[in-house]
């Protein structure tokens, strides 16, 4: 039993040692868009993005390779506009949003380049839909309430301190969802979330700093 206790305490310190543990809060501008096709399988010609900010904190834990894991919780502001004979259609959708990514990170002494990519899934709080002057609610009006996908991500960090961090990451949205819910005779109309971000953030290292100078932060 002692041997079990010290070779867990021997793998949890290595990984404390070599690991680096850091917690990002960021500011995440995004046009967003629908990827929108009729019940006759034609998109719309005049469906535009929509720009929208969003925010979000996540956790990142890197191992010795460079690989990370980064789970991360969101308050994400989706939508597109588009005109129907002379009045203006806009549709926001607000998700609290939960993604876990897989990436790798190549250290260059204070400047770190990462690739990555995430499975996420959203919960819809709010949605509506503007005609004009007029709104209305899409939650009851035939849109699902939630939402599922993958973030595709690229970025550089650049170390301030042996403790702070600053980076800048583009992301790519894709929406696997169908969140249509309602039909027509003759077929169904296909209604998926799309976006690209450019986010911007600080990150805290979460070990003090002789173990941050020790972890390359």
């Amino acid at each position: 039993m002692k041997k079990i206790v010290t070779i867990c305490v021997g793998i949890y310190m290595s990984t404390a040692l070599f690991a680096q543990n850091h917690v990002s809060i960021q500011y995440m501008p995004t046009l967003a868009t629908f990827k929108y096709t009729d019940s006759n399988g034609e998109a719309d010609p005049n469906m535009r993005s929509v720009f929208k900010s969003n925010i979000g904190v996540s956790y990142s834990h890197v191992f010795p390779k460079g690989v990370f894991i980064r789970p991360e919780i969101a308050i994400k502001n989706l939508g597109a506009t588009s005109m129907s004979y002379a009045n203006k259609l806009e549709w926001t959708l607000s998700y609290l949003d939960l993604n876990v990514g897989l990436g790798y990170i190549k250290h260059f002494k204070a400047i770190g380049p990462y690739i990555g990519g995430a499975p996420y899934i959203s919960y819809l709080h709010k949605a509506t839909q503007a005609v004009g002057e007029n709104y209305y609610d899409l939650i009851s009006n035939g849109i699902k309430k939630s939402d599922f996908g993958l973030n595709l991500f690229a970025g550089i960090r650049f170390r301030i301190s042996e403790t702070v961090a600053f980076f800048v990451e583009a992301r790519q949205g894709i929406g696997l969802n169908q969140l249509e819910t309602s039909t027509v005779s003759g077929g169904t109309e296909k209604l998926y979330n799309r976006a690209m971000s450019f986010n911007v953030g600080i990150s805290f290292n979460l070990f003090d700093k002789h173990l941050a100078r020790r972890t390359n932060f």
